[in-house]
Order: C-alpha cells, then structure tokens, then sequence
C-alpha cells in the first residue's frame, strides 16, 4: 500500500508538471511536458496510463456486455459509429485523456521522452528496454485497433518540432514491434540497474524477460490467417525465449479506494442501463463455469447493483439478448420483465469483477497458455506439452486469476478439473480451436481490446451478427474503429493517405492487415 501511495503521488507530480493543455495538439506538443523529470517516474506514469478498453467499446463488440439504451452510450450496440467512443483509445494512448489517469500526457508521450532521455545510457538500460518493450505494447494495441497510425513521428513535437505526424504503414509498424520486443526483451540484464518504480514487477529483470517473450507470441499469433509460416517463427522465437510460467507473471495494475480502477468506475453512475450479454452468460451458464459467480449477479434494483449484495446464484443468471433496443426487447423470445428503472437481467457483479478497487490484467498467463495450446495444435512448437495440457494450464490460470480480485474468490482444484473434464469443455483434436479460443474470450473478460483482436484473429467464440436495424456496418461485426473527426481538420494530408492505405474506407468494414 505504501509503494502505491507514493506511486500514485509521483504520478501527481507528473501531472502537475506536464501542464493541462487540451485539443489535438496534445498528440504532439506540450509546451510543459517534462524534460529533466527523473524517467522512472515517467514509466510508472505510462504505465498508470495504459488504456483499458471500457465494456461499452470491444466488449459489446464481442457481445459480453450490452447496454440496450439508444442514445450517445450505445454505438457499439447498434453498430454505429459514435466517436464518444471511437477515440477512447487514441485519446487515451496519444493524450492522456479518456485514461482515468491524472497525467496529462498519454503512455506514447512519456515512453517517447523515455527513450530519447535514455538512449545511450549504459547505466539505465533496462528502464530503457522496458520501455521499448511497454511501448511496443501501446502500438499493437493502436494498431489493432485503428490501423494505420502516427509511429515513427508519434510524440515527437518537442523533439522535433513534428506537429503533423505521418500515419505509418501497419503491418510496417508490427514489424518493428516484433525488432522491438526481441531485442529488448534479450537486451534486460538483472545485472543492471532495476527499476522500482515499475508497478507491475517492481523492476524484476526476469518477469519482465517472461512479459516481453509473452507480447512477441501474441504479436506472432497475430499472423495466423494472414502468414501461418511468418506466425510459426515468431512463435517458436518467443517460446525460446521464455514466457510466462504462472500467474506470478501476470502483468496488470493494482487499484484502491484512493485511485480506482477506470473500468469499473465508468459503469457505476447508470448502472441500471448496463447488463451482461446472453452469448457470455450463457457458454458460462451451459459450461457449468464456477468463474460466473464472480462476473455477473442479479439486483433487485438494478440502479443500486454497485451497492447492493447480489445474488450469484448460477440458475438465477440471464443474459440480455443481442439484437434487441431498449423499446425492442418486449417482444424477445423469453423475455424477462422489466425491473425497476432497468430490465430483469444479470449485470455485472459490483463486489468482485466490478469493484472499484478490482485489478486490469493486460497479459497474463492462461491468455499466453491458451496461445500455447493454438500454437501446438498447429504444429508450430513441440518438444514441450501438448496442446490439451496447454489447454487445461490456460483454465487453471485463468480461474486462479480471480483470487487477485478478492483472495476468497478461490475455485478449488477439483472444481477446476471437473470443469476441464465436463463434455461441453474438453479438449478434443476436431473442436480444438473453438474451445481454446472461447476460453480464450472469457479469460480476456476485462481485457476488452485483447477479447476483440483475438475474435477477429480466430473466428472464435462463433457469435451470431447483431441484427439491429439501421446498422453502420456491412460485414456482421465491426472490425475496426474509425479515426477521430478532429484528425480531419488538424492532420488531412496524413489522414487521407493513411486512410487510402489501409486498403479502404474510413470506416468500421475496413479490416486491420492481420484480418483478412
């Protein structure tokens, strides 16, 4: 608690000396940004920052969350464009804004500054390559979601006076993440100096080596559809490197009721607008997935959920149904009533995953076992386990997961094996990819941006389109996000091009390169 105390005061700092400055030109300039500020301080701050994708965003997308309400929360329900939403991450990464941080200035401002205060210095170098490899984590995600974007010019104004960054090529951008990732994840040296002011391993070299190895398989994964023999190689390069080998190594940040976490925070206000969708429940439901009582709960009144007790009972939960408004979901086959000021479904369960002081993983052991598990279907790594052992390590992990939550939300063993073992779970060599994948999609429960790359990547869980009306979309799913309107007026030239060179319209049917 004392080490998050002063890291949270540190990060104060950083705010009061960035400044406050608004609008576009914070993607490139801050006249106070830091310069001589102590780029330890810097990175606990980027880290803080990084983005965590809010429910109403990537995970309606992936149809395991809903708000069924028309209006400006509910794009992504709709299949609209809403830029409310479509700039959270760009904001977020590039400005520090939409972040729930208190730095002013967004994870790629302060990692830029990091390495340009750093390179060269032979006494810091393993803060200067976990920043390469932190970075490297903020632009796959960019990436992933936007498609082309700033990169090389990112962050740059007060470097080099770059007010209007070029968007680079994307499928160039991920090939210099993977550069990236390998040479400073081989590059970390427990030697050297370490940094504690890293809030996720406190500057442990070997769990930041196992971190880095864990992002270049999920970068490697990544080509699966569009070159399986380029995602082997990654793949088999990341293995050799190491990644993570329990939940010890799960990367992620720690909340309390001082600063708490965004996620959780951003549902509180109208919590009666917001509900668990029926897909998600319902493969926890049919799966008997002892982890359901630890997401989802019924309220009596729906408006009070983060305040109330909910009942947790598994029989209890229903999911509120895809394709259906506000005004629509009367006439749903099995509808369920209204309740309250809301509707009489499962929401989400305010004392475990949406408390306010509950942590955000962003890559963690079952996700990288579950890779694994893909990787070894696919014949792409042996000589370690076999894909079912994978597999059935990837549930483990991912159960074991929710102690971090609250240390008395424990699946005893047995439990986990019945799970693994029930008919609907087990691994079988014909349904391999769909079962790794769907537990895949649970276990990103929280990790909307990583549930949503993974979706368009495998094909899996197989989600029926959201058959809404009026939708702004052609291809079943959105696939990307668009650009932020301001970008049309501050950056045109770059934009255009960059829009030309994603090989379509500015728009959510235009596929990332990796989704085709």
């Amino acid at each position: 608690m004392k080490n998050l105390i002063r890291i949270i005061a540190i990060i104060t700092v950083v705010s009061i000396i960035s400044g406050c400055n608004k609008g576009f030109d914070k993607l490139n300039i801050n006249p106070n940004n830091p310069t001589e500020l102590d780029a330890s301080f810097l990175f606990t701050s980027a880290q803080f920052g990084t983005h965590g994708a809010t429910l109403e965003t990537e995970p309606t997308i992936v149809q395991q969350f809903v708000n069924p309400f028309s209006g400006i929360t509910s794009a992504f329900n709709f299949n609209q464009i809403n830029q409310t939403y479509t700039v959270q991450k760009w904001n977020a990464e590039y400005t520090g804004t939409n972040t729930g941080a208190t730095s002013s200035s967004g994870p790629v401002q302060l990692l830029v500054q990091i390495l340009s205060q750093l390179k060269g210095n032979a006494a810091r170098t393993n803060l200067y390559n976990e920043a390469r490899i932190w970075k490297a984590y903020q632009f796959m995600m960019l990436v992933d979601t936007y498609g082309n974007v700033p990169y090389s010019e990112a962050g740059q104004a007060y470097l080099s006076n770059v007010l209007t960054p070029k968007y680079d090529n994307q499928a160039a951008i991920y090939t210099d993440l993977i550069k990236e990732v390998t040479e400073a994840t081989a590059a970390l040296d427990p030697a050297k100096d370490i940094v504690k002011a890293d809030v996720f391993y406190g500057g442990n070299i070997a769990q930041w080596k196992k971190l880095g190895y864990s992002l270049l398989l999920r970068l490697g994964m990544r080509y699966s559809k569009i070159d399986p023999g380029k995602a082997q190689t990654i793949v088999q390069a990341a293995v050799a490197g190491g990644v993570m080998t329990s939940n010890a190594d799960n990367c992620y940040l720690k909340y309390n009721t001082t600063y708490v976490n965004p996620v959780s925070q951003s549902i509180t206000a109208i919590a009666n607008t917001y509900y668990l969708a029926a897909p998600f429940v319902d493969q926890l439901k049919n799966s008997g997935d002892p982890r359901l009582k630890f997401i989802a709960g019924k309220y009596a009144n729906p408006l009070a959920a983060p305040t109330t007790v909910p009942d947790t009972t598994s029989a209890n939960q229903f999911g509120l149904p895809i394709g259906y408004s506000s005004a629509t979901l009367p006439t749903a086959p099995g509808f369920r009533g209204a309740n309250g000021s809301g509707f009489n479904y499962s929401q989400v369960n305010y004392s475990i995953f949406g408390s306010l002081t509950a942590p955000q993983f962003f890559i963690t052991y079952a996700q990288t076992q579950f890779l694994l598990a893909e990787a070894a279907f696919r014949g792409w790594i042996t000589g370690g386990s076999t894909a079912d052992v994978y597999y059935a390590n990837g549930i483990r992990g991912a159960m074991d997961q929710w102690t971090t939550y609250n240390p008395a939300a424990i699946i005893p063993l047995a439990t986990q094996n019945a799970f693994i073992n029930h008919p609907v779970n087990a691994y079988n060599q014909a349904n391999a990819l769909n079962l790794i994948n769907t537990q895949y999609w649970i276990a990103s429960w929280g990790n909307g941006a990583e549930a949503f790359a993974n979706f368009r990547r495998s094909g899996f869980p197989a989600l029926s389109p959201n058959t809404i009306p009026g939708q702004s979309i052609t291809g079943g799913f959105v696939r990307r996000f668009v650009y932020p309107t301001l970008e049309l007026s501050a950056n045109l030239t770059n934009y255009q091009a960059a829009v030309a060179d994603n090989g379509g319209p500015d728009n959510m049917d235009t596929r990332i390169f990796w989704d085709k």
